[in-house]
């Protein structure tokens, strides 16, 4: 069984203690509760190299710890309060206190975002606010943190506060400040905690079952834009129950999982609710290729032919290339077909023979079979490959002189201009001859 330690405050190991037992069930599990976080600190340098994975307590001691020895080269998590756990509390408290002014509640400001206007209504219930903490440069935020909520207390426009820093207890108490305290839900921890076995599971078998995924934009980012980009990512990796390690890369944001979670994922590689999350919350297109293989430098590979894929739809979009080379995408469209760029001699041939590409013709075959008829129009071809009508109209017109297509009939769209034509692709006999996949049976009038 792997090996993990949990680091958290006293107060948040007697929440994290609720599904002790689920843990234990499927992991070896050392609980190290920390008085300061010098102490915890501590604990992390005496304990780090005992286990396979990490747990924190929360986002803030995750922090002090990469702040203090960078990045964690092990799988590791942090347990983060989801919308769910905010609705929860919000419910809790109006039945024990029916006549409560959420106007005058103070809340954390979530990790991820919460639709507050869906149950009180309004845009400025509750008060939400955060710290003004640079997390990455103070080496105690203890401090900074007490004047905050102090101050808050002070000012005389709240009458309870709901935090996640379940360290300061002590402090609230002292100064009299009403508290309640916000933790994860067993749900949520334990989403968390399965994210983060997924994420041991991956480190184990990395290089037998691969994947990896390459996020960029197809446009230049500011400084501003990219760190959006990378928060924006961090959110989405919590909102998933922590399945990826995430890497920052000159050009791209690189993530590593195993390709069942992809499959899960994407309900097999139909979907990709990675770059919808990510394209939600920035102001510009983002792109995603996954690249699965037996091995992570081949994967790594064919997600480079992926990002390529989806960078050239010039808008947001996800491609995978599959461990056999198959090219999906792009994913969560109607525009998704299946194909390859795969060297094949049998395709080649008929490449030549047509004057066409074999990419391109590995495409026309994959609309066909998704539309399942031989024909098309050139506006059906350029929506499903993301070209212009007058490049598709180029390949078909290609495709009939060298008697691959041929001009089936001609369809009055309104009563000006020239009609559209339908080719009736006829690369079936040819593909026979090359021994290449067919296309659907013709479909008879």
């Amino acid at each position: 069984m792997y090996i993990i330690g949990v680091f958290a405050t006293a107060r948040s190991l007697r929440n994290i203690l609720r599904i002790d037992n689920e843990l234990r069930s499927q992991c070896n599990v050392t609980y190290l509760p920390y008085t300061s976080l010098e102490h915890l600190c501590y604990l992390f340098e005496q304990n780090a190299d005992r286990f396979d994975g990490y747990l924190f307590g929360g986002l803030y001691p995750y922090r002090t710890v990469q702040h203090k020895f960078g990045p964690l080269h092990k799988p590791h998590a942090y347990f983060t309060v989801s919308d769910r756990d905010y609705y929860q509390i919000i419910a809790r408290m109006l039945v024990q206190n029916p006549t409560l002014d959420f106007r005058r509640v103070y809340f954390d400001r979530p990790e991820i975002p919460v639709d507050f206007r869906s149950v009180f209504g309004r845009e400025d219930t509750p008060l939400l606010g955060s710290a003004s903490i640079d997390w990455q440069q103070v080496d105690d935020w203890y401090p900074p943190l007490k004047e905050y909520y102090l101050n808050l207390w002070n000012s005389g426009k709240v009458d309870l506060l709901v935090t996640r820093f379940g360290s300061l207890e002590d402090y609230f108490t002292q100064n009299h400040i009403r508290h309640e305290f916000l933790f994860a839900s067993p749900e949520s921890m334990i989403e968390t905690f399965n994210g983060l076995v997924t994420q041991i599971n991956t480190s184990a078998v990395h290089d037998s079952a691969a994947c990896l995924a390459l996020i960029a934009s197809p446009q230049p980012l500011s400084e501003v834009q990219w760190a959006a980009l990378g928060a924006r990512l961090e959110a989405c990796n919590k909102q998933f129950g922590m399945p990826f390690l995430i890497y920052e890369r000159s050009q791209h944001y690189e993530l590593t999982t195993n390709i069942s979670v992809l499959k899960e994922l994407s309900r097999q590689y139909t979907t990709c609710p990675v770059t919808a999350f990510l394209e939600a919350g920035v102001d510009f297109p983002v792109c995603t290729g996954w690249g699965c293989a037996n091995n992570v430098i081949d994967a790594h590979r064919n997600a480079q032919r992926a990002e390529k894929e989806a960078l050239l739809t010039k808008g947001s979009a996800a491609f995978i290339v599959t461990e056999d080379n198959g090219i999906i995408g792009p994913l969560s469209s109607v525009r998704r077909i299946q194909y390859t760029d795969a060297p094949d001699p049998q395709l080649t041939r008929l490449s030549e023979q047509m004057g066409v590409s074999a990419l391109y013709l590995s495409k026309i075959f994959s609309v066909l079979n998704q539309k399942g008829s031989d024909t098309l129009s050139a506006e059906e071809l350029a929506f499903y490959l993301s070209i212009t009508s007058r490049s598709a109209s180029r390949i078909l017109s290609k495709l009939v002189e060298r008697g691959g297509a041929t001009v089936q009939y001609n369809r009055q769209l309104n009563l000006r201009g020239r009609p559209a034509k339908i080719y009736k692709i006829t690369l079936r006999r040819q593909a026979a001859e090359a021994a290449l996949p067919t296309p659907p049976p013709e479909v008879l009038p």
